[in-house]
């Protein structure tokens, strides 16, 4: 069935690795037809009665009935409605700012005549979007996380609202003292358990000494103080005092701000002021993801210019970030400004890629009036109830669309690889060896126009930061080792996309990777880890997943697929790795970028909804003499497209000396026994000390253990698993 609003995703279970709107158009009832008088009979009759002036004719000017009629807002006010049911025709995007919205990926139809395909996650990603906690798993992680928008699942309209009137109420919000914060240009970050408390120690002596010559000399600022008879170490206390003084005063505005806000509630232990301490670091996290973020808990870039605006102005952006990511899966975009691509129209001109993102973005603002944060709350303010079983439909101006769009596209996908290192990235002493990556991997969508034409235009419409494999752990005969988890270069298609996709891990996964702490739901002190196997926002797959499926093309231009390649791009709440790490195989996206992504898709692309896997999968898990059963019975929600699409992996730019990937497993570093541990293959109950190359080449330490040097007190630190 072909996708007739917008459109996800979703995907079973094999492991790599880990309306619119319209306008009313005004109708009129036909003039009725003039007939002719009859003709006197005067050979017969007497002559008629003269008919009277015909009356002018009656024009009915009310517009047609409205099937589905819906405020149409501009310039910040309703300027009256539209037909929802005609509106996109009519150059307009209906958006639902209703509390049961979801992306097209976790509805369960396409139109209110078609039967319903139920979506097990629906009610789950309804809750969290909400800001609830149900009694279950879910529950529990969503409580610990908090804010759940840089993992896929962004705030309701109505969550927003209420977060925009606690802020709106915090007496502290209108004490808060930013300026420190908007003349600091560097980076605050957590180092260690005391640095904190010590660099605020050193600040404090450093201001005693400074007040002390301040007073003496009778001046009331520093740069006033008189320095011509000062000492070697007096110029250099004064130095370093001016070095910590902008670092300590945007230390002291960020923390009194995140404790006006209570980001620091329920951590144990206060923080130091002034100081960078852990809890700091973590309050710092909770800043970011409410504010969709990805940072690392640190003041730099997009965290210190999100701690510049005002609270109140963090509320308005949230609003405009949210109902701009509604707005692109209503109209049905990808644009995002992203590329530099051009086109050429059919007037023979060329023109720009355009960033719809952006004009939606603005679009909106304008239409709901959304300039100050004053503005953004009564617009809020204005909506009435928001019943969370319910939609709440409203229209603005859509751009115009170029003139690629149509309803079933020529998509193609292409993933560059980027820098690859083969090189084992180890060194003697199990230390993580340099591998720069100067080119990080990145997917870029497609469209060939005009469709079917041999000289079709191949358009680039967005490009987005993925992953590629790396060197991963792997359980193998009970054993831990080092694998190449490679993502192979080559043309594959992706003919499924699943929504709130399972991930059955493979007998290699090592036991560790599928338990996880819990005190609710364990066995132990600890539990089978569901949210890494999903479906949930934080599993392995994230909440999409399209499949790599090798293909052969026929003589006629049809498909026959081929076989798994065990590879995915999918999404995934582990951003930093999307930043600067490597995955086990599969291409990486941050969640929400996926669930746009592939809604994008099925928008455009026929395809059919084949509802939720079944499943039987059942694996025992055993750890420090205790067993637990991890069990699926059911899987992913599966739209299977009627056309593949391709996809084309690129070679990327290979480094380093190896120009393919080590096929065999490496053992892993033991830095309490100070050497490479080799397991002997005709006796397993038998080790050995060995040597690993950059290459992966494994050589025996002559001697054995006893030849082994005792290593050296915080040497081999092994790389562990998050390479």
């Amino acid at each position: 069935m072909q996708r007739l609003g917008i459109a996800l995703f979703g995907v079973l279970a094999i492991a790599c690795g880990t309306t619119d709107a319209a306008t009313t158009t005004t109708s009129t009832t036909p003039e009725p037809t003039a007939t002719a008088a009859p003709v006197a009979d005067t050979a017969h009759h007497a002559p008629s009665t003269p008919s009277p002036p015909p009356h002018d004719a009656v024009v009915d000017e009310r517009p047609a009935p409205m099937h589905q009629p819906i405020p149409l807002y501009e310039a910040g006010a309703i300027a009256g409605q539209v037909d929802a049911a005609t509106a996109r025709a009519e150059g307009y995007v209906v958006l639902d700012l209703g509390e049961e919205w979801t992306p097209y990926l976790f509805t369960e139809r396409d139109a209110d005549t078609d039967p319903i395909v139920p979506n097990d996650y629906r009610t789950t990603y309804l809750a969290l979007a909400r800001g609830e906690f149900p009694d279950d798993r879910h529950g529990d992680l969503a409580r610990e996380d908090q804010y759940l928008e840089p993992y896929g699942i962004p705030p309701t309209v109505g969550l927003l609202r209420t977060r925009f009137h606690h802020t709106h109420e915090l007496p502290c919000a209108a004490t808060l003292d930013l300026a420190p914060l908007a003349s600091f240009n560097g980076q605050l970050s957590y180092e260690s358990p005391n640095a904190g408390q010590n660099f605020v120690r050193q600040y404090r002596n450093a201001e005693r000494q400074v007040q002390e010559w301040m007073r003496a000399q009778h001046v009331e600022t520093v740069e006033a103080i008189d320095t011509s008879r000062f000492s070697d170490r007096d110029e250099h206390r004064l130095a370093e005092y001016q070095r910590m003084a902008p670092r300590y005063a945007a230390m002291v505005a960020v923390q009194r701000r995140l404790v006006c806000e209570g980001y620091y509630d329920g951590l144990r232990g206060g923080h130091v002021e002034g100081g960078f301490d852990w809890n700091t670091h973590e309050a710092l996290g909770r800043f970011e993801r409410r504010h969709r973020i990805y940072g690392w808990g640190i003041v730099a870039r997009d965290t210190l210019a999100m701690l510049r605006r005002t609270p109140e102005e963090g509320e308005q952006e949230a609003l405009i970030r949210v109902l701009t990511e509604r707005a692109m899966h209503a109209a049905g975009v990808i644009e995002d400004g992203s590329v530099e691509g051009t086109f050429r129209g059919s007037d023979g001109a060329t023109h720009d890629v355009p960033n719809l993102e952006g004009q939606l973005r603005t679009q909106l603002i304008d239409a709901f009036g959304l300039e100050t944060p004053a503005s953004t709350l009564a617009f809020l303010d204005s909506l009435g109830d928001l019943p969370p079983d319910s939609a709440h439909l409203v229209a603005i101006r859509a751009p115009q669309l170029p003139e690629y769009y149509s309803s079933d596209m020529d998509f193609e996908v292409e993933i560059d690889r980027g820098d690859v290192w083969y090189d084992f990235p180890y060194g003697a002493h199990g230390e993580e060896l340099m591998q720069p990556v100067e080119r990080r991997p990145h997917t870029t969508i497609f469209v060939r126009w005009p469709a079917g034409d041999p000289h079709a235009q191949r358009i680039p419409l967005a490009r987005f930061g993925t992953t590629i494999g790396g060197w991963r752990s792997e359980l193998i005969d009970g054993v831990t080792y080092w694998r190449y988890k490679n993502s192979p270069p080559g043309p594959v298609v992706w003919h499924q996309i699943v929504a709130a996709p399972v991930w059955l891990p493979p007998e290699s996964t090592p036991v560790r990777d599928l338990l996880v702490r819990s005190s609710a739901r364990a066995s132990h002190g600890w539990a089978p880890d569901y949210h890494e196997v999903g479906p949930s926002y934080a599993s392995a797959y994230g909440l999409v997943a399209a499949y790599h499926m090798t293909y052969f093309e026929r003589p006629d231009g049809t498909i026959r697929l081929g076989s798994d390649e065990g590879i995915r791009s999918h999404g995934s709440v582990d951003y930093t790795s999307i930043m600067r790490r490597h995955s086990h195989g599969c291409h990486r996206l941050l969640n929400h970028i996926a669930v746009r992504l592939m809604s994008f898709v099925l928008e455009h692309r026929h395809h059919t909804r084949d509802g939720v896997q079944t499943l039987g999968f059942r694996r025992d898990l055993e750890r420090d003499g205790f067993h637990w059963t991890m069990s699926l019975d059911r899987g992913g929600y599966v739209f299977t497209l009627e056309r593949p699409i391709h996809v084309e992996v690129l070679e990327g730019r290979i480094r380093g000396e190896l120009q393919h990937p080590i096929e065999t497993p490496l053992p892993r570093y033991d830095p309490a026994r100070g050497a490479y541990v080799q397991i002997d293959a005709n006796n397993p109950g038998v080790d050995y000390p060995v040597t690993v190359s950059r290459l992966g080449v494994i050589t025996p330490i002559p001697g054995g253990w006893a030849a082994v040097a005792p290593p050296d007190a915080g040497a081999g630190v092994d790389a562990g698993v998050a390479h």
